[in-house]
């Protein structure tokens, strides 16, 4: 539908009034509320593309606000709620674990440490470790590395893996290595894969015993 401009006469333009002569802008000012009726005298209308009325010149387009703020407001806010949504992942998991591991008697479990000699096949609740396996030193800052350890997951079904294996003297613990089957991912039924292992412990000059645990 076509719109109709507004009739002639004065319009506000700022601190002062300016003339319209029905169709374009002349260049004919005067002070704001001086109330004079007479029309002026014609000059050369002032082209401008737009009426300029109140607020908003006639036929044209209403200027698009910018919402980059809100938006960035709205990217960052999804990223806050997905890393929320996995710490409570993680969190869930962990409990499952530690609640699990309670009354756990099993020898290899969290309260029934395994003694096991290195290089050596062994197996922890279905989770059965290959031969071959070795301990040793990091080249660059002597902590305690193993090497080669790898299991495969015959517990029947997908499951996680979290070990601890200690280094004794006697009865003293004298390093400790942590070790997972891959951070929170389950391992699946019958697949084997190298364990992950690490320690901030130094390799010990002598040690006599070796046991593993599921840490819960």
């Amino acid at each position: 539908m076509t719109q109709t401009p507004p009739p002639a006469g004065w319009y506000p333009q700022g601190d002062q009034e300016r003339w319209w002569d029905g169709s374009r802008w002349s260049d004919n000012f005067r002070p704001l509320g001086s109330g004079q009726l007479q029309q002026p005298a014609y000059q050369q209308p002032y082209q401008q593309p737009a009426y300029g009325l109140p607020q908003q010149p006639y036929g044209a387009q209403p200027v698009k606000k910018s919402h980059t703020a809100r938006n960035i407001l709205i990217v960052f806010g999804v990223l806050f709620m997905v890393m929320v949504g996995g710490c409570i992942a993680v969190v869930a998991v962990v409990g499952d674990r530690v609640n699990d591991a309670v009354n756990d008697d099993t020898l290899g479990g969290p309260n029934n440490p395994l003694t096991i000699t290195e290089g050596q096949a062994f197996e922890v609740n279905g989770f059965e470790y290959d031969a071959g396996w070795t301990i040793t030193a990091d080249p660059l800052d002597a902590t305690l590395v193993i090497n080669d350890l790898k299991v495969t997951n015959n517990r029947g079904k997908a499951d996680r893996l979290f070990t601890e294996i200690k280094l004794l003297s006697g009865n003293e613990v004298v390093a400790t290595i942590n070790c997972d089957g891959g951070g929170i991912d389950k391992i699946a039924e019958g697949n084997t894969i190298t364990v992950n292992c690490y320690s901030t412990d130094s390799l010990p000059a002598a040690y006599d015993k070796v046991t593993i645990q599921d840490a819960f």
